[in-house]
């Protein structure tokens, strides 16, 4: 028998019971619960990702974060996203994914492309809906354009957008020394796979990548690759979350870059402790963690307030 066909049906399991969790998230429990999110550990020796971990850096782009996630609200709404001063909105960035082989009505918004300064911002937005979650369950891996495999799910996704003619019609505007890339959850998969690309097709040789809450996204040859660029690369993950431990190794995946845990909520009683899945998945939850690692906490957090209908209560 196939060893793998049947080792896979409970991971299948565990991301269809994450999907319904995360919903419910979005109907009122996505605000921070639980224990007080202690300071991150420290990065293992020898791992990968140029520079020193920058607090202010993971607030601005988990905050923009939040901002990919109105962007869907405010489509949803018949509302026209916008970004606040200091940024500027270049480009929205569409893909036309469709679920159990039916097609969307319209193509739904998943990133954008906006300045700010001397900066170029590419920003992914993560899973809202459960339908989302079981279309990228793809465990194959696939090959991936300039080396190494990646998960089919967020390949396919990421090959309908167009980011580096996005990033490279944003840099004809001004003057732009810096690329930051940035997503959470199921945007961090697409951060992951932005970064090869832009290097490759950009004049942006050395880009800056944060994320939040991803999953696995290719096999060992990928990590190589990307690993090659030695870029200032971060994976921000909450211990408790469950997202980051997916797709299982079993099947040949392995994270990328330098990860850098935080804690927050608790963890898990079971498969079917959808609230707590919820809670350590939270964008909120991570926003509000970043932002107690900044030297001004209350002020990030009323940044973010009501964003992605989050609510701070003014910091825990």
């Amino acid at each position: 028998m196939n060893k793998k066909g049947i080792s896979k049906i409970p991971y299948m399991i565990l991301l269809l019971i994450f999907a319904c969790g995360f919903a419910v998230s979005c109907d009122g429990e996505n605000v921070l619960t639980g224990p007080e999110a202690p300071g991150p550990e420290e990065p293992g020796p020898g791992e990968p990702g140029g520079g020193e971990f920058s607090a202010e850096t993971a607030a601005e782009l988990m905050y923009l974060c939040l901002q990919s996630y109105q962007m869907l609200i405010d489509n949803d709404n018949g509302r026209e996203f916008t970004l606040p001063s200091p940024y500027e909105l270049k480009e929205i960035l569409l893909t036309p994914e469709s679920f159990f082989g039916e097609s969307l009505p319209t193509e739904v918004p998943i990133a954008f492309v906006a300045t700010s300064g001397s900066n170029i911002y590419v920003v992914f937005r993560g899973t809202k809906t459960v339908d989302e979650w079981i279309s990228d369950a793809d465990f194959p891996l696939v090959s991936y354009t300039y080396g190494g495999k990646t998960e089919e799910g967020f390949t396919d996704i990421y090959n309908t957008l167009a980011v580096t003619s996005a990033v490279a019609s944003a840099a004809e505007s001004g003057n732009y020394n810096n690329v930051y890339i940035t997503g959470h959850s199921l945007g961090a998969a697409l951060a992951v796979l932005a970064v090869p690309d832009i290097i490759e097709n950009t004049d942006f040789k050395n880009p800056v990548m944060y994320n939040f809450a991803g999953p696995r996204v290719g096999d060992a040859d990928f990590k190589s690759l990307y690993e090659g660029y030695e870029i200032d690369s971060r994976r921000i993950y909450n211990t408790n979350d469950i997202v980051p431990t997916l797709p299982p190794t079993e099947f040949s995946y392995v994270h990328v870059d330098t990860g850098y845990p935080v804690t927050f909520g608790a963890p898990i009683t079971g498969p079917t402790d959808f609230r707590q899945i919820a809670i350590n998945h939270s964008s909120c939850n991570y926003y509000s963690t970043v932002c107690g690692l900044t030297s001004d906490r209350e002020s990030c957090e009323a940044l973010g307030e009501g964003l992605d209908e989050c609510t701070f209560g003014g910091g825990q």
